[in-house]
């Protein structure tokens, strides 16, 4: 009876944290890990090419700040988006990295989602698909088929391509 029993409690549900935010309609998210603050954003300096890696201060730190429509999308955000820029997300990645600063139109929300939810992107998707350095791995809502998928951005990678550049 104890054996039956213990089978039929439902395991819990673990839950991780994310902030998401919206890039050209598209969902993304980073682990809550990662994220050290969200503010408002300051003036980027050092970009006289417009090849979209900038720098700013903050907390007497330097902080790379890539465009975020050429790290996602390899398109960088026209002028029109630029003006709606509004926050910096900055990421610490691994106490050792430097830090990485992306800006948003609107501060992201903080989600819990459950690990259940989280599972691998098709691998012809990543190959082939016109989102980048993202992880293999996303998050679909499958109580709610109408919710769009959210991609994890791979800070990692993006930190890769851009030493790469």
């Amino acid at each position: 009876m104890l054996k039956s029993r213990r089978r039929r409690q439902s395991q819990p549900v673990v839950l991780e944290q994310f902030l998401t935010f919206t890039v050209r309609q598209e969902y993304f998210a980073v682990p809550m890990a990662q994220a050290y603050r969200v503010i408002p954003l300051p003036s980027v300096h050092g970009d006289p090419q417009q090849r979209g890696i900038g720098l700013v201060t903050y907390e007497n730190r330097e902080i790379l700040v890539i465009d975020i429509g050429r790290c996602l999308f390899d398109d960088p955000l026209s002028s029109s988006e630029t003006q709606t820029l509004k926050f910096l997300l900055i990421l610490q990645p691994r106490l050792e990295q430097e830090w990485l600063g992306l800006p948003l139109t609107d501060p992201p929300v903080i989600e819990r989602i459950s690990q259940a939810a989280i599972h691998a992107i098709p691998r012809n998707y990543l190959h082939w698909g016109s989102i980048h350095n993202v992880s293999s791995l996303m998050v679909t809502h499958q109580e709610d088929q109408e919710r769009p998928p959210i991609f994890i951005v791979d800070v990692e990678q993006v930190l890769h391509t851009l030493k790469t550049r």
